[in-house]
């Protein structure tokens, strides 16, 4: 992510997600935001994907030489809203194909762009930072949040990296940027252990006397 200010804030996100009109499109954008997936990923997933009792969710990650599958754990919110799609407890207003077979959601990429585009709209949330809402503005705010909320040393950095599949930690380091609070706090300290205050009042000192040095000599 090129732009400083291309990702959500945790109410935007909530606003788009809320705004969704059924479970299946709902549990997309909230599997793309709270797992911090790719479009492709959530889309390629299938019901034996869903391990129930370890609480985590098979992905099949594309951007790599070959597919590879990978285990993420998934929130319990998440988990229950899974569990009522699958088993079919809830109505789907608006949704002409059903979950049929293995395959959880059988949409396409340009479905998910249009729809989140339409919330986007609907919300008035139709540009984030310099570019309009894109699907992977979800994954960026995920990693954005998580470094804000959660990244507290080296080691929470490497979880991160697992968690998003990034095969270069140098990747995830560049969140780093976004959290403004943090390094704020760590600048201000910085130069506060420098003598800023004494050097003023020295120079305030200074100034002062060679003023009156002048009037003197007037």
């Amino acid at each position: 992510m090129k732009d400083p200010k291309g990702y959500l804030t945790p109410e935007q996100v909530s606003k788009i997600i809320d705004a969704t009109s059924n479970l299946r499109d709902r549990l997309i954008l909230q599997i793309m935001y709270r797992c911090g997936r790719r479009v492709s990923e959530v889309l390629l997933l299938r019901k034996g994907d869903i391990l129930w009792g370890d609480r985590k969710v098979i992905f099949t990650i594309l951007k790599r030489k070959r597919p590879v599958k990978e285990l993420k754990p998934v929130d319990e919110d998440t988990l229950k809203l899974l569990n009522l799609y699958v088993n079919g407890n809830v109505s789907l207003p608006g949704v002409r194909k059903k979950p049929e077979g293995d395959v959880l959601f059988p949409i396409t990429r340009q479905y998910v762009f249009k729809l989140i585009r339409k919330l986007g709209k609907e919300t008035g949330i139709e540009k984030v930072g310099d570019k309009k809402l894109h699907p992977h503005h979800l994954r960026h705010s995920f990693a954005v949040h998580a470094v804000r909320s959660s990244i507290v040393s080296a080691e929470d950095l490497r979880k991160l990296q697992m968690y998003m599949g990034h095969s270069n930690i140098s990747t995830t380091a560049h969140y780093l940027q976004y959290s403004p609070e943090e390094l704020r706090d760590f600048i201000s300290g910085m130069w506060a252990k420098k003598p800023t205050a004494s050097k003023l009042s020295e120079f305030s000192r200074e100034k002062s006397e060679k003023e009156k040095g002048k009037k003197q000599g007037n």
